[in-house]
């Protein structure tokens, strides 16, 4: 995998507020400009995903996250990209006021039942539709 470039990112999750804490991308980009995504980018030198996914998070919301609280959402080759893309998420309830914005337009907690009404990426809406259909028997006491 070395020399291999690939995108990693994420959000936060608050579990008692059933939201997620997404970036709202600026016009500085040409990639999705506008559009809700989750905070991330692309790997650098000989990162892991977590290693650039933390590193992200630093330069984007500027919070330090440690290893083991990251959770592997999933993983799969972004085909429209050519690159692997890597989703996680953090259980948080960190309040937005302790965040400060790093880059893009904005950022936000937006309840999960309201999400898919957002102008989110295809990629976003993807990774959290998967997302939210495990987000169900996590609070039933049921094992993935």
């Amino acid at each position: 995998m070395s020399g291999e470039r690939f995108f990693a990112g994420g959000f936060l999750y608050n579990q008692k507020s059933q939201s997620v804490l997404l970036h709202k991308r600026d016009g500085n980009t040409t990639v999705n400009p506008h559009k809700w995504g989750f905070f991330g980018g692309l790997s650098e030198g000989d990162e892991t995903p977590i290693e650039t996914f933390m590193r992200e998070m630093k330069e984007e919301l500027d919070i330090d996250l440690e290893p083991d609280e990251i959770v592997s959402l999933r993983d799969y080759l972004n085909e429209e990209r050519d690159v692997w893309r890597h989703a996680f998420f953090v259980e948080s309830d960190r309040d937005k006021s302790t965040m400060h914005l790093g880059e893009g337009a904005d950022f936000d907690w937006i309840p999960l039942a309201r999400v898919f009404g957002f102008d989110l990426t295809d990629k976003t809406m993807d990774d959290l539709r998967f997302f939210a259909e495990r987000v169900d028997v996590v609070g039933s006491d049921t094992d993935k």
